[in-house]
């Protein structure tokens, strides 16, 4: 299981692929006009926080980093883009309309010619422990919604639905044994 550490984590901004409604995946889809904009209010949140991070991790796809980027341009606080923080590789669903492909993501069917759930919740899990362990002071991941699901999934949550650019901080909770956090959104 991943460390009992407090963390954020951070859905990017808007992209192409969200405003046309298709599974992007690993497509290397940009921001739109709109996903900047967020990714600067959302730097406003992080900016007023009380407990700052100390360090942002972000995936190597454009939409993560570019907001990672904006989020960072005032905290000026390490960054380390990790492509192991990326969203699940979808196979042949990626570039497909959300209408055939969203369902069967979220009922853990395995993308045909893709990454399976299992492995994908492996690599965030492991991906988290690391950065996290790592790090002396609270880390910040600039990520996608898929890893959002991943680590609910891995303790038998459903997390779905993550916004664009909504800040979570992830606060451990010795005596919840089903889900270790309490998830504080801003």
């Amino acid at each position: 299981m991943l460390p009992s550490i407090p963390f954020y984590m951070i859905r990017h901004g808007e992209s192409v692929a969200n405003l046309g409604e298709y599974a992007s995946g690993h497509i290397d889809v940009e921001l739109t006009p709109r996903g900047l904009e967020q990714a600067r209010n959302a730097r406003k949140i992080v900016e007023s926080l009380d407990v700052k991070p100390t360090l942002i991790v972000h995936s190597h796809l454009q939409r993560a980093r570019i907001t990672a980027e904006i989020l960072n341009e005032n905290l000026d606080i390490p960054m380390v883009q990790d492509p192991q923080i990326a969203e699940q590789n979808y196979g042949d669903w990626e570039g497909q309309p959300w209408s055939l492909s969203r369902q069967p993501i979220r009922d853990f069917i395995d993308p045909p010619n893709g990454e399976t759930h299992a492995a994908f919740g492996e690599r965030v899990k492991a991906t988290i422990t690391r950065h996290v362990n790592g790090n002396k002071g609270p880390i910040m991941i600039v990520c996608h919604g898929g890893v959002f699901r991943a680590l609910g999934a891995l303790y038998g949550e459903k997390i779905y639905g993550v916004e664009n650019c909504s800040l979570h901080h992830f606060e451990p909770v010795v005596t919840q044994a089903k889900f270790p956090w309490t998830i504080r959104k801003f």
